[in-house]
């Protein structure tokens, strides 16, 4: 009987990971950032933007953002450095991917730029 039930269990395990959802929840957000073309001050512009993949909102999502400067400051309700890194869309929610997240920012582009680091799951 527990061999059964242990059965079903992992069965539905195999069910759900199965249909997208996700372990780490950062892991489905996608950031892509372009030029827009456009030049501030002299340095390009640059249009951020982030895709949430998971059938959730997610929140509170945190990105790198170790050397991040932009010639005109972002309002920090868009991105708000803290410890750790920035928080984005001040903390609000990360929609589904016909919904992206965007921002846009001139300065220099450091390679490890805005790779998610964390974010909460909320499920309706």
């Amino acid at each position: 009987m527990m061999a059964l039930k242990f059965f079903f269990a992992f069965l539905l395990v195999l069910f759900l990971s199965g249909q997208g959802y996700a372990i780490d929840s950062y892991c489905n957000i996608n950031v892509s950032i372009a030029k827009t073309g456009r030049i501030v001050k002299g340095s390009p512009e640059f249009e951020v933007v982030l895709y949430n993949t998971c059938p959730c909102n997610q929140y509170d999502v945190v990105l790198s953002c170790n050397g991040f400067s932009s010639i005109e400051p972002l309002k920090p309700e868009v991105l708000r450095k803290e410890e750790g890194g920035c928080l984005v869309n001040n903390g609000g929610h990360i929609n589904g991917k016909e919904d992206p997240f965007k921002f846009q920012f001139a300065g220099t582009l450091p390679a490890t730029l805005f790779a998610p680091i964390s974010s909460d799951i909320a499920c309706s």
